[in-house]
């Protein structure tokens, strides 16, 4: 940077010697793309004969974030993410296993990791002398593990499936150690990777890569390849690679896991592969993958998809929520797409991400998070929501102790963000990719440096200026995305218009020869509108430029646990929740007003109280709309609701301001011919089982959603998952003794699919004091197995206070129940 001294100077010098008429040689295009035919000449791009770079990472350190994400960048430093040796067992320094130079002790698997590379990079993109001096103490220390052969890193990991190798953690520490090579130049780092390639290349492909989550995620192993090739050029590389994709879960075939952080990673490994296959079914497997999740489980705004560990089927409403992990995860995918496919498509859903739904899996001082987080969330308490959400326990609380793989994993979400905000193409220019204001600094054109500063509220406005300063004047081109949602931006060079025709998802190309005191702007206007969800019964959210809505509720933040320094927080409504919106059908953004403030941006913009921009809009409350058996708020049901409810007039502020939110809204009407909603039903019977897999419900069993088929995953189903062969029961308890004459069963069989099958044999048994007798069953009547039917059986009456079905499960398989039912006549 030593040819930056005396610019100021240089530049005033220059400024005045500038010809009036030079502002008039712009020459502005919108190209879907750039272009293939040329190579970066500066930055490391992908070599022959992997497919072109669109775009192409620039140095960490290029890019110095400013405004409000610096402030989030700043944080997440004196956060829990920069604390994190304090609160965390696994980053424990003393017997650590990614300090050991023989690589023994604690701690030897992914959370260590997950947390340095994140951790570096926000050392590296705030120039943190303490964050970068701790990094590279733990970096120092993987790279004295390296082995003879190749091999680095925790020991443990050599033998951890039945005696075989588990490099899944060592992915996740390359992508630290690739970018404390991008910010240092460490040529330690390069020696290590292609020593620790060469031992990858020696294992037996039968040994290599093993499931289960190694075999998801290898896609990462791929990019560090490809990564290292850029940058050496060793053939092997590609062999390696080739083997890879040999080895890892099919993703090119469809979606392999339909875990929420598998999903998030591994969704765009097929895309990674194309650059070197070049086979296009291959990149439009990550386009393929991506829509299948988000059809099914993602029909709801701020860009997640509903998978509270698993996405499962018949579990796809709003409140459905998602990790963390799987948030962060999915921003870097996304970030990695655009590059690979030059598709503008892939920033707007990582900036979709970004500015909605991430900033709400913290706490607003970043001190913490939650392992979940929904469009509809109305409440942030501690209790057990299983099964409306997968995993039992507090998954909703802020809380730094928790959480074990989103509370490391979360470290790269906004230092990545931060990285990826400008991007160089193959034409030596820039890209303004995620609009934040920022500051880059990189070599252009002829290979000379400019400065350019970003000054944006973005997304909280629609104007972003550009200022350049350059030694001397120097052409190249500055590529500007234009976002999906709009359709005229605007432009003015020196304060004067450029015409400026483009399509959304597209670039704006600007291309002259930039002046040492140039000023662009580009202006994106942001239009109300409103989309409606048809999967969720006609349900609309808001939405304006790239930011959705959410009601404003108010919060009662109660500390439930944590240290005085590091507490942990439930976070309750005070305001009613439950509204629905009217709308005019015909027009209906033209029923919510924008009311802008007047105050300046807050350093942390994501809070109720700091919201930079709210809308105002009519609704009335829907009383059926409650929490659920489970704590949830309920399941959305058809609109318009009917509800006469007075019309009120409520606030929305931006989703990612809102920690408690309701973001897809019923509609409502107060005419005779709207939907009424019934009160949340209860289950009909109390039923409990021997054992029920931790995604399924007992609730199934009597929820009286009927099956269309024994393989029907549109309902809510029962399971004796991971119980195989073995004689199982369900029951129900009733509150006094009934008198039962009848009872049938609608298996659960995924034959094709899955591992359960419709049991071998089964009966039906009741209680008789301490006592289970099994009923007599009426003449002619028999046990069925069928599939795709009830099986109905009839018995002499018994009295009794509860009835238990007994199945014997088929050798080899497993069993379930989608509905259980019985009677008396």
């Amino acid at each position: 940077m030593n040819e930056w001294l005396g610019l100021a100077v240089l530049a005033c010098v220059l400024v005045a010697a500038r010809p009036a008429s030079a502002a008039e040689d712009a020459k502005v295009s919108c190209v879907k793309a750039p272009p293939l035919d040329k190579t970066n000449a500066f930055y490391p791009s992908n070599r022959p004969p992997l497919a072109p770079s669109p775009f192409v990472k620039l140095p960490i350190g290029a890019i110095a974030p400013a405004g409000w994400l610096r402030h989030m960048l700043e944080l997440e430093a004196e956060g829990m993410t920069g604390r994190l040796t304090e609160i965390s067992p696994w980053c424990k320094a003393e017997g650590n296993a990614w300090l050991s130079p023989d690589g023994k002790g604690h701690s030897p698997w992914e959370e260590l990791p997950y947390w340095l590379k994140g951790f570096g990079d926000l050392g590296y993109v705030l120039r943190n002398e303490r964050i970068i001096a701790e990094a590279r103490k733990w970096l120092e220390g993987i790279i004295a593990s390296q082995r003879e052969d190749g091999y680095f890193g925790p020991r443990a990991n050599l033998t951890l499936l039945g005696g075989k190798p588990d490099v899944w953690p060592n992915m996740i520490a390359l992508n630290a150690l690739q970018s404390f090579h991008e910010f240092t130049r460490d040529k330690r780092v390069l020696d290590l990777m292609t020593k620790y390639f060469n031992w990858q290349l020696s294992v037996p492909e039968a040994d290599f890569l093993l499931p289960f989550w190694q075999q998801q995620r290898a896609g990462d192993n791929l990019e560090s390849v490809y990564w290292l090739y850029n940058r050496t050029g060793d053939p092997d590389l590609l062999k390696l690679a080739e083997k890879i994709h040999r080895r890892m879960a099919r993703w090119d075939k469809g979606v392999a896991s339909y875990h929420c952080v598998n999903f998030a990673q591994c969704f765009r490994a097929p895309a990674i592969f194309w650059m070197q296959a070049k086979d296009d079914a291959l990149r439009l497997a990550a386009y393929r993958n991506y829509d299948t999740m988000m059809d099914e489980f993602g029909q709801q705004p701020g860009g997640t998809y509903g998978a509270d560990e698993n996405a499962r089927r018949g579990y796809t409403d709003p409140r459905q929520a998602t990790e963390t992990c799987g948030m962060v995860e999915a921003m870097h995918s996304f970030q990695m797409l655009l590059k690979i496919t030059g598709d503008p498509l892939w920033a707007d859903r990582c900036e979709e991400m970004a500015l909605n739904s991430f900033p709400c899996s913290q706490p607003p001082d970043l001190k913490g998070l939650h392992y979940l987080t929904a469009a509809n969330q109305p409440q942030l308490d501690t209790r057990n929501h299983a099964p409306g959400i997968q995993n039992g326990g507090n998954m909703f609380g802020y809380d730094p102790h928790s959480y074990r793989c989103c509370q490391h994993n979360v470290s790269h979400g906004w230092p990545y963000y931060a990285e990826e905000l400008w991007l160089a193409t193959p034409d030596n220019g820039l890209c303004a990719a995620l609009y934040a204001e920022s500051r880059v600094e990189a070599k252009v054109g002829d290979g000379r440096m400019v400065l350019i500063r970003e000054e944006t509220d973005y997304p909280f406005s629609d104007t972003v200026r550009f200022a350049f300063r350059t030694l001397k004047p120097i052409r190249f081109p500055l590529y500007l995305r234009v976002p999906r949602w709009c359709s005229q931006p605007r432009l003015a060079l020196n304060g004067k218009p450029l015409e400026a025709r483009a399509e959304p998802l597209a670039f704006l190309v600007v291309e002259r020869e930039w002046q040492p005191d140039d000023k662009l702007e580009l202006t994106l206007p942001m239009k109300l509108s409103v989309r409606v969800w048809a999967k969720h019964g006609g349900a609309v959210s808001v939405e304006r430029g790239p930011l959705a809505f959410s009601l404003k509720i108010g919060e009662d933040w109660k500390r439930y646990g944590g240290s005085d320094k590091w507490p942990a927080y439930a976070v309750l409504p005070t305001t009613p929740w439950n509204y629905g919106l009217e709308l005019d059908p015909a027009a209906p953004e033209k029923s919510i007003e924008v009311e802008p403030s007047n105050k300046p941006l807050a350093p942390q913009p994501f809070t109720p109280d700091a919201a930079p921009i709210a809308l105002k809009a009519k609704a009335r409350k829907v009383p059926q709309w409650t929490f659920d058996r489970h704590g949830l708020c309920a399941t959305l049901k058809p609109s318009p609701a009917f509800t006469t409810e007075p019309l009120e007039t409520v606030t929305l502020i931006p989703m990612g301001c809102a920690r408690l939110r309701i973001s897809v809204f019923p509609t409502v009407s107060d005419k005779a011919d709207a939907h009424k909603w019934a009160e949340q039903p209860q289950p009909a019977y109390v039923a409990s089982a021997s054992h029920c897999h931790h995604g399924d419900t007992t609730d199934a069993l009597c929820d009286g959603l009927l099956p269309k088929s024994s393989i029907d995953s549109g309902i809510p189903r029962f399971t004796w998952w991971d119980h195989r062969g073995t004689t199982e029961w369900v029951a129900y308890k009733f509150p006094k003794p009934r008198t039962l004459s009848w009872s049938d069963v609608y298996w659960f069989d995924d034959t094709g699919r899955g591992g359960c099958r419709v049991p071998a044999s089964w009966r039906l048994l009741y209680r008789e004091g301490n006592d289970w007798k099994e009923v007599k069953l009426a003449e002619g009547s028999a046990y069925g197995v069928a599939k795709d039917a009830f099986n109905k059986v009839a018995f002499e009456p018994v009295t009794t206070g509860e009835l238990r079905l007994e199945a014997k499960l088929q050798p080899g398989f497993s069993g379930g129940i989608l509905e259980w039912r019985l009677g008396d006549k």
